[in-house]
């Protein structure tokens, strides 16, 4: 991000504020390897322990109603036989019980075990559907099939579950985790018909089996709980906005879109008429699921060429664009093509009213209603479908998300729109009366999405914005670059960068053929690469008449050529071809040329024969390849023209760039600040057509760095300089640069500064405030004024709160002798204090044996027979269900001290866990006293220790990750160090990456990135920047390193001292 202060005539004048902000894409830290997010990992914490929360629940409630009913509660540890409960099971499915006694406590028992492992049932139906004997489940089938092969013997088909697991051999048998006897996991309509021949065989009455039935299974559904936070139409705020999988939105959609549309002709574009918008919104919203939706199929329909239909990635402005396809009705789309095959039937059948019922159903946003009649319809449906299927459901996903509007406001839309022909702009005005002015309330810059990797940016981007406002007012312009991972999360940004290597690995091995068949020396061009390919691809004919050509006598020609300056260079429109051909064709579209040439072979139904025998390039699969044939098949039909290039075709057309745009637009829509978005690949251009490039003096030399991660920041202020002329000019070089590589020309185009006089003038200021840029850059990276930083995560919360493992506690006897290691492992603090405070406490030996010792714990005394439980190792841990787990990395901040050691000091960290801060969570975290007791004192260095307990130990500050230090390095000769110096320089700023232990650090280069790194890097200087980091101790770093740690506001700037209690720079002197 960067700030520019310009002059009257647009100079810039001083760099404002230049940021990189390094942020962590929402990913959990104990989960890197994954790429796991924060939010995904919480949510299944969350949804964990509401499940055991609420089984805890359930089952207290069971053990009360047991109670009510006079029948005994008893564990079933108490039972010698630990397979009890199945016994029990099996014996009350078979024999009835006279005594009433023994009945109670029997059903007691029976009933708590099938409460505990129950089994899974639809969430979409209810309760009361267990109450009448069903049909048994597919995986109890399966159950009773494997068994039936084991004991050699048929098994009567009314057996119940519990009489299944007794008849195999119980104890032998396995009966849970993998190729178990249940692992095809009954569901609870098996243990709910054991239920029913239990009371039958008892003789229960009816309502007494209903009421066990009701507390067995009972379940709560976190399906609609969101239903009252759906945001209100703005036209109608009475009304809740609409699911995006409804029937209205999808036909809205495809109306609004077709809106935008034109047909270009000899008078300009005209709109199309009210026939012409039935028939494209008819043939869009019914078609066929199996077809691929193209706008080639859209011209077709409206007997016009490709190239006339225009206006096909306007967006809309509450945000809908359809881009390279035109917009169907996804949903109806996907229920028909779902392999859930008696769904897909069902949707087919179905009448509007049970489409939507069944859309909300599958929905998690809203509430079941399955009193209507189409509910009914939708739960009869439910019923009637396999388990199988059943769980298919869980990955069925219809589109997601909130339309703008409610649902009788989009069917009144579109009922304007394909009725009277209307775009969407007046449709609106018709039927809502509303102003000429009137727009779609864009939310908050920095409101959340729910991509953590997005709300990342959009939190960080409205600080920074609100900051510089707050500071120098509305601005000018705010110009922003979009590049393809730049919203995306971690895990897809990974796959993309996977995706990359693999390109990059194919066209090496191209390259390297190449060079073995053509003889060629070096690395081939672009234009050559393809030129060879397009080549190979043809069988080396070309694509027009079909003559036999060579990478040295071909050419590559423009199949559509464009309007004005520039071609379109996609692989789509360019085919390799004999001289002779390109030469006769000259600048016209293919299939004009074909009608009127007289050259042999020549035309289109040949030239499309032709392609069915291209042979199929490397990297792609046959249904990827045949869709680029197809799309250059279209292209060989069209007789119009490309439109030219302008500033609209330039825009980004990534949904959240343009998102983030309406939303800046909206914040500062009181005054002339104008918003763009414009496409990562144009800062390239920008920086080599300005010469900034060279100018700039980064870490490692002049020109384009990755290693030096301020390159963002410069990148942003290029970004800052970018107008619609001159974006236009940057992308014509651009592509004239690429079309006289493939057509073997001189390169003309560096001499190219705009189409016309407007655009030229524009280019030689932009020119001149480049110049005036790069200076100011150079002397903000010299004076070190272009910040990197990190967010600081100073919540209490930040991740899991302990590791996964459990382990088991150690156990001594109260009256043992207890060493100080294991006292201060003590596993609960109370236990600490308890040893601890016992007048044999030795603070050097410990506990002595003793068999009169006594010790209370929250009010229980403890004899010296009684077993206590302290940790069996020494790092930081937690009881858990009668284990331990260790708390690992999970420490909110470290403390840093200045202790007596001698005649000297030493510098001392402790680590402060997030579970010893749980009860000051409405309190400053990182000033707190933590008492002896706390794991986080028991954990630190035994001198910290003993200075805490005497008094003497000095608190200087606080410490948390990706903290920024400033450290003098002059003084430290480490290999690592000494290299990086050489190298680099001084190297003074650091980042705080973690803690080997509690005293050592883990630091990285703030400034420096492993993506930069050079292949023949020293192995040294690759361990700081992409391994291990620089390790180094606690004491050594703060005695010789005169280290300050540095803090930033949002505009990056040091923050010395601050009124709200943010956190401040601090030094250690």
């Amino acid at each position: 991000m960067a700030a520019i202060a310009i002059d009257d005539d647009g100079k810039p004048t001083e760099i404002l504020s230049a940021i990189s902000l390094i942020h962590d894409s929402g990913v959990d830290p104990d989960s890197a390897k994954s790429a796991a997010t924060r939010l995904a990992t919480s949510g299944i914490a969350r949804r964990t322990r509401r499940l055991y929360r609420r089984k805890r629940k359930r089952l207290a409630k069971l053990d009360k109603f047991i109670s009510s009913q006079g029948w005994p509660l008893k564990e079933f540890e108490k039972y010698e036989d630990p397979f009890y409960p199945w016994r029990v099971r099996a014996e009350l499915a078979t024999t009835a019980i006279t005594d009433q006694q023994e009945l109670g406590e029997k059903l007691s028992i029976a009933l708590r075990h099938i409460a505990r492992h129950r089994g899974w049932r639809n969430p979409y139906s209810k309760v009361t559907a267990l109450y009448t004997v069903t049909e048994p489940s597919d995986a109890f089938l399966a159950m009773q099939e494997e068994c039936a092969k084991q004991l050699g013997r048929t098994i009567p088909e009314t057996i119940t579950v519990g009489q299944l697991v007794t008849g195999m051999n119980l104890g032998k048998t396995r009966l849970r985790g993998e190729n178990s006897l249940l692992a095809a996991r009954p569901r609870q309509s098996d243990n709910a018909n054991e239920i029913h021949t239990i009371a039958k065989v008892q003789g229960l009455s009816n309502e007494l089996v209903r009421q066990i039935i009701d507390h067995v299974f009972a379940a709560e559904s976190p399906k609609g709980s969101a239903a009252e936070q759906v945001g209100k139409d703005p036209l109608q705020p009475t009304k809740k906005r609409a699911l995006k999988a409804s029937d209205a939105f999808q036909q809205y959609r495809i109306a609004a879109l077709i809106g935008n549309l034109r047909i270009r002709g000899g008078k300009g574009n005209r709109r199309l008429t009210t026939e012409e918008t039935r028939l494209v919104f008819d043939y869009l919203r019914s078609l066929p699921a199996k077809q691929e939706p193209t706008w080639q199929l859209v011209a077709e329909q409206l007997k016009i060429d490709r190239g006339n239909l225009v206006g096909t990635a306007i967006m809309t402005d509450d945000g809908e664009r359809a881009g390279a396809k035109p917009p169907v009705h996804d949903t109806n789309r996907i229920m028909e093509n779902t392999k859930i095959k008696p769904l897909a039937t069902w949707w087919k059948s179905a009448d509007a009213d049970a489409r939507a019922a069944m859309v909300k159903a599958l929905s998690n946003a809203e509430v079941d209603d399955f009193d209507s009649q189409a509910g009914a319809q939708v739960q009869e449906f439910f019923f009637g479908i396999s388990d199988e299927d059943q769980e298919k459901l869980d990955g069925l996903h219809l589109p997601i998300g909130r339309a703008a509007y409610s649902e009788d406001t989009l069917d009144r839309l579109t009922k304007r729109m394909i009725g009277e022909g209307m775009d969407l702009y007046e449709a609106r005005q018709a039927e809502f009366k509303i102003s000429n002015d009137w727009a779609p309330p864009a939310p908050e810059i920095g409101e959340r999405v729910g991509n953590p990797a997005v709300d990342r940016v959009l939190k960080a981007t409205a600080r920074w914005l609100n900051a510089a406002e707050r500071q120098w007012g509305a601005p000018k312009s705010v110009n922003i670059e979009h590049v393809r991972a730049a919203f995306m999360s971690e895990s897809s940004a990974r796959e993309l960068d996977r995706d990359n290597q693999q390109r990059a690995k194919r066209n090496v091995k191209v390259v390297a053929e190449m060079q073995e068949k053509l003889g060629i020396e070096g690395r081939p061009s672009r234009a050559d690469v393809w030129r060879f390919q397009s080549i190979q691809r043809q069988n080396g004919k070309c694509a027009y008449c079909g003559a036999e050509i060579s990478f040295k006598n071909s050419e590559m020609d423009h199949i559509i050529p464009q309007v004005g300056e520039g071609s379109t260079n996609t692989r789509d429109n360019l085919v390799a071809v004999c001289r002779e051909c390109n030469s006769s064709k000259s600048n016209i579209a293919f299939a004009v040329w074909a009608e009127n040439t007289s050259r042999p072979g020549v035309s289109v139904q040949k030239a499309i024969e032709r392609t069915h025998h291209w042979v199929t390039d490397s990297g792609l699969r046959k249904p990827e390849f045949d869709k680029f044939r197809k799309q250059v098949c279209d292209r060989l039909r069209r007789k119009a023209t490309d439109e030219p290039i302008d500033a609209r075709s330039l825009e980004s057309v990534a949904w959240m760039a343009n998102e983030l745009r309406s939303r800046i637009a909206q914040k500062f829509k009181d005054g002339d600040t104008k918003v763009r978005v414009y496409k990562g690949a144009l800062t390239a251009e920008a920086r080599r057509a300005s010469g900034i490039s060279g100018k700039l003096e980064f870490v490692d030399g002049k020109g384009k760095s990755r290693l030096d991660r301020r390159h963002h920041a410069v990148d942003a202020a290029v970004v800052a300089f970018t107008s619609n002329y001159v974006a236009e000019t940057l992308a014509l070089r651009s592509n004239m640069k690429f079309d006289q590589e493939l057509r073997r020309k001189a390169p003309q185009w560096r001499e190219f500064t705009g189409s016309d006089h407007v655009h030229q003038v524009e280019w030689t200021k932009w020119k001149y405030r480049m110049q005036a840029l790069a200076e100011l850059l150079n002397n903000a990276l010299v004076q070190d004024r272009i910040v990197v930083m990190h967010n600081l995560r100073l919540r209490l919360g930040n991740g899991a709160a302990h590791e996964d493992t459990i382990g088991k506690l150690t156990r001594l006897k109260v009256g043992d002798a207890i060493s100080t290691t294991d006292i201060d492992r003590a596993s609960s603090e109370a236990l600490w204090c308890a040893l601890t405070r016992d007048p044999d406490y030795d603070p050097k030996t410990g506990l002595p044996e003793n068999p009169n010792r006594t010790i209370r714990i929250h009010g229980t005394h403890l004899t010296a027979s009684d077993e206590i439980t302290v940790f069996p190792v020494a790092a930081a841990s937690i009881p858990i269900r009668d284990g331990f787990a260790k708390l690992g990395s999970n420490y909110h901040h470290v403390r840093l001290f200045r202790v007596p050691s001698g005649k000297k000091y030493k510098y001392c960290l402790m680590q402060v866990y997030t579970v010893d801060l749980l009860k000051f969570r409405k309190e400053d975290l990182f000033t707190v006293e933590l008492k002896p007791q706390t794991i986080s004192v028991r954990t630190c260095e035994a001198l910290l220790r003993k200075a805490l307990a005497n008094g003497t130990a000095e608190y200087l500050g606080w410490l948390v990750s990706d903290d920024e230090l400033l450290i003098d390095t002059s003084s430290f000769d480490t290999p690592g160090i000494v290299k990086l110096r050489e190298e680099y320089g001084p190297v003074n700023r650091w980042r705080l990456a973690g803690l080997t232990s509690v005293t050592r650090l883990n630091l990285r280069p703030l400034y420096l990135s492993k993506e930069g790194l050079k292949p023949n890097v020293n192995p040294e200087i690759k361990k700081i920047i992409d391994n291990r980091s620089w390790i180094i101790t606690v004491n050594k770093l703060f005695s010789s390193g005169h280290v300050k740690i540095i803090r930033r506001d949002a505009l990056g700037r040091p923050r010395l001292h601050s009124a709200a209690h943010l956190p401040i720079c601090w030094e250690v002197k």
